[in-house]
């Protein structure tokens, strides 16, 4: 498991979110006039918070996790400081509205009896005490302010880091050595895929008139994007068509173009010339390489496969590159593969051509089961190993049909050719797989690193409900934003909502979601839309939010919590013992508790339950499926900060 990486401790607490709370703070201060003596703090934080998001913006996840514990931890303490000062502007927010309704009720008095009002307010936003919300407020300013102070022990690393970077001749090679390049085959063997590739392959070769003239009146080449999770097999299955003979035959020429991740029209065209004349062109700036472009291809029919594409965001990118294509000679397409049906969408509507997907799902399970077998066996023929067969199958059926998946382990078996090993393997350590299992997520981690902060901290979250849950669109944003995962720097709820949807719309788009419809005929059609995250997506999320999501099933994951756990679903709970359930009141950062689904749920385990969610005071959303609502703690318990609740009874 990856250990509480930059990504979520330091990207969810972003430097405009720090800037929106410090600022706010401060008005609130010099409003009472309880500003004096923080000038200084005021300056340093502003100084500071450019350094912090320098240290953000450069230092990678995985460097963080393997080489430097010290900022691991300064980024975390960093967080608890936003976090604190978050939760005392909020006290001191519900402090205020109380206040306003108490003022109020009290409107009819006399002037005397309103000014008197006015100063009992001041005694008590501010208070006698160290726990009243403006002296907390304060307090937390300083912590934060000493937190920040931190960042000067690593602006040294970070550069030190940077001129690593600078130093390297390609920087994206670490991110793309372990993939398959180029239009040739790289599997020795290729299993399954025969369906897909005869649907795309009669796609890429049907001709038409009535296609043939809508692309000459239109200026636009037909776009075919296939879309699947990393790993999955789409540059596999792009290769196998385009050696398929049909595809020689029909076109003129194949172009294949290996897409980096900085989109940049002026690279693909270089790359495109390369392909078509196998020699580097002799000029380099955009107009010339466009002229010479379109000079090579104008006559030819080709198919032009762009592999791996991530570009999502940019129309103007897309518009360069299509500049050069829109003319031509009838019959010529494109194949595009990508992670995200984002880049599909903007694609098609960049070409004003109809949006052509194709979903790449997983491996059949026979499919899979050989694809496994041929790696996993020395020998061609895994009847010698008879032994391995049964523990072999379950294996491959439990590896959901992701060839690289699939692949990766059985190459890891091949080198423990004991019964025993497979077998504990399987029953084990399969969902725990360690160190192929990192190649494996390497793969998916890229498509998660390139997530804006906002879509990040939103994936994880969803790590807390198991695997094959079915989200639904109001309950989640609701509780994304209720956990305060949403920016509402602009104070507008229905901004917020806005966004969450959008966010889920994004993972969905990016393949991260799955948008799923069920029917339901009771007399009438409807239909019920949800999401689903698929399993490799799933483990992605849980392994990525390490130290900040949990979920546990038993005893033995209590024990295994780390102390800077924001958001917990807890299964099961019914069978924990008193002491284990006692033990969660210690995690005081909890922002999310949801527990699930209890059967037989005895009363003591019901009271110690209601005890440690009254505890958390820093809870923002709760779930449970063991409260009515006439039972549920947060009427008595000192709740301030609580947003969502959904309680219900088995």
């Amino acid at each position: 498991m990856a250990s509480a990486v930059l990504v979520f401790a330091g990207k969810s607490v972003a430097t405009p979110a720090i800037s929106f709370l410090v600022n706010k703070a401060f008005s609130y201060l010099n409003e009472y006039r309880k500003a004096e003596g923080l000038e200084a703090v005021k300056k340093r934080l502003e100084e500071n918070i450019p350094k912090i998001q320098s240290v953000i913006d450069v230092v990678d996840p995985d460097y963080i996790k393997d080489k430097s514990e010290a900022l691991d931890a300064w980024l975390w303490q960093l967080r608890d400081a936003v976090e604190e000062a978050e939760d005392a502007i909020h006290e001191l927010e519900v402090e205020r509205d109380q206040n306003k309704v108490s003022h109020q009720a009290s409107s009819s008095f006399t002037r005397i009896k309103h000014r008197f009002v006015q100063s009992v307010k001041h005694v008590r936003v501010f208070g006698k005490t160290s726990n009243s919300p403006l002296k907390r407020l304060k307090k937390t300013l300083v912590g934060l302010d000493e937190a920040a102070k931190g960042v000067e022990n690593f602006l040294t690393l970070v550069k030190i880091h940077q001129n690593t970077r600078s130093n390297s001749n390609n920087p994206e090679q670490d991110n793309i050595s372990f993939r398959a390049k180029g239009k040739d085959l790289n599997a020795d063997r290729v299993f399954g895929r025969e369906n897909e590739k005869e649907h795309i392959v009669g796609w890429l070769t049907n001709t038409s008139s009535e296609d043939n003239q809508v692309v000459m009146n239109n200026n636009h080449v037909p776009i075919m994007s296939i879309v699947g999770h990393g790993g999955i097999g789409k540059t596999t299955l792009a290769q196998l068509i385009s050696h398929d003979p049909r595809i020689k035959k029909h076109f003129d020429t194949v172009i294949w173009v290996a897409v980096p991740m900085s989109f940049d029209a002026k690279t693909l065209f270089d790359k495109i010339i390369q392909s078509v004349t196998l020699s580097k062109p002799s000029v380099d700036t955009y107009e010339a390489l466009q002229q010479h472009l379109k000079k090579e291809i104008e006559t030819i029919k080709y198919l032009l496969i762009l592999d791996d594409v991530w570009e999502d965001k940019d129309i103007s990118k897309w518009e360069n590159l299509f500049s050069s294509l829109r003319t031509g000679v009838c019959g010529r397409k494109i194949l595009l593969t990508t992670r995200m049906q984002s880049v599909a969408d903007l694609a098609s509507a960049v070409m004003r051509c109809e949006r052509e997907l194709f979903p790449l799902c997983g491996l059949e399970e026979d499919e899979n089961l050989r694809l496994f077998n041929h790696h996993a066996f020395i020998n061609p023929d895994p009847q010698e190993f008879e032994d391995f067969q049964q523990v072999g199958k379950e294996i491959a059926k439990k590896l959901r049909g992701c060839p690289l998946v699939t692949k990766v382990v059985a190459g890891h078996l091949r080198a423990h050719m004991k019964v025993q090993f497979w077998n504990t393997f399987l029953h084990e350590h399969l969902d725990n797989f360690d160190g192929s299992m990192e190649n494996v997520l390497k793969v998916l981690k890229l498509s998660y690193y390139h997530l804006v902060p906002g879509l990040q901290v939103c994936f994880r979250y969803c790590s807390i409900f198991p695997k094959n849950h079915e989200f639904k669109k109001e309950e989640l944003v609701k509780m994304w934003i209720a956990a305060g995962l949403i920016s509402q720097t602009t104070g507008a709820a229905e901004r917020a909502q806005d966004a969450a949807e959008e966010y889920l719309d994004l993972l969905n788009r990016k393949s991260f979601f799955e948008l799923k419809l069920r029917n339901f005929r009771f007399g009438r059609n409807e239909c019920h839309e949800y999401f689903v995250m698929h399993d490799l997506m799933h483990d992605l999320a849980t392994w990525v939010s390490s130290g900040e999501c949990a979920r546990i099933a038993d005893v033995a994951g209590s024990k295994k919590l780390k102390p800077t756990v924001r958001h917990l679903s807890v299964a099961g709970i019914d069978g924990f013992p008193v002491d284990a359930i006692k033990s969660l009141s210690q995690f005081k950062n909890l922002r999310t508790i949801i527990i699930e689904d209890c059967h037989d749920i005895q009363d003591e385990t019901a009271r110690e339950v209601e005890k440690v969610i009254e505890s958390l005071k820093a809870l923002r959303v709760v779930q449970s499926h063991m409260f009515s609502r006439s039972r549920f703690p947060g009427k008595k318990a000192n709740l301030k900060h609580l947003r969502y609740v959904s309680v219900s009874m088995n």
